[in-house]
């Protein structure tokens, strides 16, 4: 080990949009996101022994469109939330976390989506506004009952230089 490494955390996040026949229509491409003040908090409290669930446990969807802050603690303005349907650590690379929502046709159809954010915590519940927002990205599209969305996130924590 080097003197000086540093840890990061890195989150990155896509979508993938699917026609009714599974044909994908749009792929954003990982992109990354900012992990806010309380997501680091989080992570702190968990190894220090002050919580134990820090676990990501919802993906809520909002019509705000300000940018994301690292002092946000909950979306601008949440419409939909749903509770993650996938979550697994890489089997080959330490310190990777996929977590995934699918979000179907006949879901959050009935407002423009500009924002996501992603909850954890033992207070993260299917309640508007519960959790620690551990981050918040934009991302602007109307959702129709003719796709469904497949948000993925991936979160790398791992050695720097």
């Amino acid at each position: 080990m080097k003197i000086g490494e540093k840890t990061g955390w890195l989150g990155e996040w896509e979508i993938i949009i699917r026609d009714r026949c599974g044909n994908v229509i749009e792929r954003t491409g990982l992109r990354p996101n900012l992990i806010t003040d309380a997501g680091l908090n989080m992570l702190a409290d968990l190894l220090a022994g002050n919580i134990v669930d820090g676990e990501i446990k919802y993906v809520a969807l909002g019509s705000g469109s300000a940018p994301s802050t690292l002092d946000m603690v909950k979306l601008a303005d949440e419409k939909w939330r749903k509770l993650v349907t996938y979550q697994q650590k890489d089997p080959a690379t330490p310190g990777v976390l996929y977590t995934e929502l699918f979000v179907s046709d006949d879901e959050a159809n009935d407002f423009h989506c500009q924002e996501i954010g992603w909850f954890a915590g033992s207070g993260a519940t299917g309640t508007k506004d519960s959790g620690i927002m551990i981050a918040r990205v934009l991302y602007n599209r109307q959702k129709t009952n003719l796709e469904s969305w497949t948000i993925r996130r991936t979160d790398t924590i791992r050695r720097g230089s």
